[in-house]
């Protein structure tokens, strides 16, 4: 059992760290878990900006990765020392980086539309 607490506080104490570091600026989310491996389990909870969850959930699912949603805005990754491995952590944080850019470059596309919507309606102005 000494084994298994062991890893799985590598485990997770790896992922914050891929977290932080492929992130450092990031205004999508926050690591809401304490950083003391003594106050946590083997999962981190990421807390999203309002609205931001769900798509990014989705597009996780979509690639075969495996997290847990709180509703409205949380999603706790699990890295289980029975099952997963350091590479899952490197692969999760992979696919988090394509899900966000993908939400994002879909959002954009929404404003986009948006735009085109409204320069039909009123026609084009100039500034």
């Amino acid at each position: 059992m000494a084994a298994l607490r062991t890893k799985s506080v590598h485990l997770t104490g790896y992922l914050e760290y891929l977290l932080q570091t492929a992130f450092p600026a990031t205004t999508a989310f926050k690591i809401i878990t304490p950083g003391d491996p003594k106050q946590r389990g083997a999962q981190l909870s990421l807390l999203f900006r309002e609205g931001l969850m769900l798509p990014v959930f989705g597009k996780l699912d979509e690639e075969g990765v495996i997290v847990d949603e709180r509703k409205p805005d949380v999603i706790r990754v699990a890295p289980l020392p029975m099952y997963n491995t350091f590479e899952d952590c490197w692969r999760f944080v992979d696919a988090l980086k394509r899900a966000l850019r993908e939400v994002e470059k879909e959002g954009v596309k929404e404003v986009e539309k948006a735009v085109e919507l409204e320069v039909r309606q009123n026609g084009a102005t100039s500034p």
